[in-house]
């Protein structure tokens, strides 16, 4: 037993006595993580993990025992996507323990996990667009009719390099993003990396935009006097240009009465891209391509949207041979 043992064919069964902290502790001083991912983690297992596993031996953790936590957590009120990570976070960590022979099987199998809602996507008509346009700061419509048209996500956006746009062929490369860390040259995911149509009259404003700026710049940066230059904040950017903008903007509906625009993220700029594309008869697929959707599940969102989206169903009805009806 001894030599299958040095061998790495026996595991040591007093290794799973470690307690859940002490291998919380080595499982995270070995993990390679984005330093804005690491903070949410830490804040979810902070709030959601080690209060209730601090104390247990690894070994004595059970897919029974996990599945009461879960429980726990809904109970306590806990958000469906806040569970989700903090499974998530405990599952890897027992995943490492079993590559590193501490346990023969991981706890975090079959477990069921309470359903997130997935909200259906928030964009703006073509007047919501162009009235929260009108109303934002002249440096920044050129910013967001770009995101109207491309529906860059806000770090793509923010992180665009003058050389990245291709100003013969009218379009951009979408490489590098802007995150709280610094410029990154890799996107969100593999399918990220890619090329973007610019519409001729988006091109125009953007070379207005560009004409002065050298080679590398990164093209939208902040504007005030004395801190020009500078990578954009998202939340600064919000609330100093967006927010007003949405705020102020008005349009008129169906009845012809002015309506306040709705009060939607900078986000709902690439759900409006989304939306008016798949409205005007781009299939799913490319639209998926377009805006770097790694699951076609992402993009299905806006399935509800397509122009004949209900044609097979109303038709069906059509055919029937005696519709029913009700006496007026």
């Amino acid at each position: 037993m001894e030599i299958q043992f040095a061998r790495g064919a026996l595991r040591d069964p007093r290794a799973g006595e470690i307690s859940f902290s002490d291998w919380h502790d080595r499982w995270w001083n070995a993990r390679v993580v984005e330093p804005h991912t690491l903070q949410g983690d830490a804040s979810s297992i902070k709030n959601h993990v080690l209060p209730y596993w601090d104390d247990w031996e690894m070994r004595a953790i059970t897919r029974m025992d996990i599945q009461s936590w879960i429980r726990a957590l809904v109970e306590k009120g806990t958000g469906a996507s806040a569970i989700k990570r903090a499974y998530n976070l405990t599952s890897s960590m027992m995943r490492a323990a079993v590559d590193d022979d501490i346990l023969s099987v991981s706890p975090c199998r079959n477990i069921d996990l309470p359903a997130i809602a997935v909200k259906p996507p928030q964009w703006f008509t073509l007047d919501q667009a162009q009235s929260i346009l009108d109303e934002l700061p002249a440096a920044w419509r050129t910013m967001c009719l770009l995101g109207f048209y491309t529906g860059l996500r806000w770090g793509e956006l923010s992180g665009l390099h003058r050389h990245r746009i291709d100003q013969r062929r009218s379009r951009l490369f979408v490489v590098e993003v802007n995150t709280k860390s610094g410029i990154k040259e890799y996107p969100k995911s593999s399918r990220s990396r890619r090329e973007v149509p610019l519409p001729p009259h988006v091109l125009e404003a953007l070379e207005r935009h560009i004409h002065r700026l050298d080679r590398d710049a990164v093209v939208f940066t902040t504007i005030t006097k004395g801190r020009s230059g500078r990578r954009l904040a998202d939340s600064n950017w919000r609330t100093q240009t967006w927010w007003p903008a949405v705020e102020a903007a008005h349009y008129f509906d169906t009845d012809g009465e002015q309506r306040l625009v709705p009060h939607y993220p900078p986000h709902s700029m690439r759900h409006t891209c989304a939306s008016w594309l798949v409205q005007k008869g781009v299939s799913l697929y490319e639209v998926q391509h377009l805006l770097g959707h790694e699951s076609f599940q992402t993009t299905q969102r806006y399935a509800h949207l397509q122009p004949d989206a209900h044609k097979a169903v109303l038709g069906a009805w059509e055919r029937l041979d005696v519709p029913l009806t009700v006496a007026a």
